[in-house]
């Protein structure tokens, strides 16, 4: 749908502009400068009332980000889109109290704008001299800065309330998510909120019908694919842990000695390689490191270029433990013991090959055997 465009970046976190974005300006220019008839006028009133709704927007999800940040997570940006801003926080299992921590942070801060704006308000309708309801729904349609300020305070309090709500994927729902993983665990709980989600997208499907408003609908289909997506990263995360990285690896001919040449060591294509010595593991040569000295391979031994810091795990590690330690360290590849003694590597891009035996049922070899005895290659 196009590449976002980058507005800022606040402390390392980019904060972008989804191409959709042009769509909540244009409903501002219609709205405010046709259907109100206010002309250039209420464009240009419209516009101040976008910025100040999307800047509480960014708030929200900075908010979110920093407590991210404090827990050591990575946060890769916040886009905007035309119904707010979504943070890409990385993904990981939190405990229960770290992700309340996270998930209260935005409505929080926009309740403290709302809190903050309140005295100003109050104070603009007593100079105002607004005593009911239709006075203030009629200030409301002004555009001057006592109705920009009404509508920054309505925007906060409203992102505040719909965020709260105890379905997935607003903060509320990863609230409940949280304190039902103490009782049922992390995936009956996910599915629970999951649930709650869905029927409150329903919910705005029918309203959407019924109000002639076509914001709803919106919303709510964005609700189900972020639900939708939520649950199925959880559902893999259950399933990884269950399995051991051992169905998994690369199973090589025990490595390649510190001594060889690297020519030798090689000779399979650049790649990630584990170094070993009467089987242990003692170093990694890595595909980054080789990649710059190719030209002089011949007079380099593989000692010369190995990383000796290296992680070993045995080989019925979880397949999601071994993936976190991946991600944590930044690196491609683990090599795998058993008992002390190489047996293979796991890489990264043999987690698509954990990813098809989830959706499948069957390991890469399972498959393959199948897959042979389709041909007639070998007996059943």
């Amino acid at each position: 749908m196009g590449k976002s465009l980058r507005l800022a970046r606040i402390r390392n976190i980019d904060v972008k502009a989804h191409p959709t974005f042009l769509l909540a300006l244009l409903w501002v220019i219609y709205y405010w400068g046709y259907e109100a008839g206010h002309g250039i006028q209420g464009v240009l009133f419209g516009v101040f009332i976008l910025v100040a709704a999307f800047v509480s927007v960014v708030g929200h999800e900075l908010a979110h980000s920093f407590v991210a940040l404090r827990f050591g997570l990575n946060v890769h940006d916040i886009t905007l889109l035309p119904i707010g801003g979504v943070a890409r926080i990385e993904y990981v299992s939190l405990t229960p109290r770290q992700e309340i921590a996270i998930a209260q942070a935005g409505p929080l801060l926009n309740l403290i704008v709302a809190g903050l704006l309140l005295p100003v308000i109050i104070g603009i309708l007593i100079v105002r001299d607004v005593g009911g309801g239709l006075g203030a729904f009629l200030l409301l349609q002004e555009t001057g800065f006592s109705a920009l300020i009404i509508h920054l305070w309505l925007a906060n309090v409203m992102l505040a309330l719909f965020n709260l709500l105890p379905a997935f994927p607003m903060d509320g729902g990863r609230i409940a998510r949280a304190a039902f993983s103490a009782i049922w665990g992390r995936l009956r709980a996910t599915q629970v909120a999951v649930g709650m989600g869905q029927v409150l997208a329903l919910s705005l499907i029918a309203g959407g019908f019924l109000l002639r408003d076509v914001s709803l609908p919106l919303v709510a289909v964005f609700i189900l694919v972020a639900a939708y997506v939520e649950a199925r990263m959880i559902h893999i995360e259950s399933a990884m842990r269950t399995l051991p990285v051992g169905q998994f690896v690369l199973w090589d001919l025990g490595g390649v000695q510190p001594d060889s040449p690297l020519n030798y060591a090689l000779r399979g294509g650049v790649r990630d390689v584990a170094v070993t010595v009467n089987g242990s593991v003692v170093g990694m040569l890595w595909r980054e490191a080789v990649q710059p000295v190719l030209n002089s391979a011949s007079k380099l031994r593989v000692r010369d270029v190995m990383d000796q810091n290296v992680l070993t795990m045995d080989v019925d590690t979880s397949v999601y433990d071994v993936h976190r330690e991946m991600l944590q360290t930044g690196r491609p590849a683990i090599p795998i013991t058993e008992g002390g003694i190489y047996r293979g590597i796991f890489t990264s891009d043999r987690l698509i090959h954990v990813y098809r035996y989830l959706q499948t049922g069957k390991s890469p070899r399972e498959r393959y055997r199948g897959f042979a005895e389709a041909l007639g290659l070998i007996s059943r």
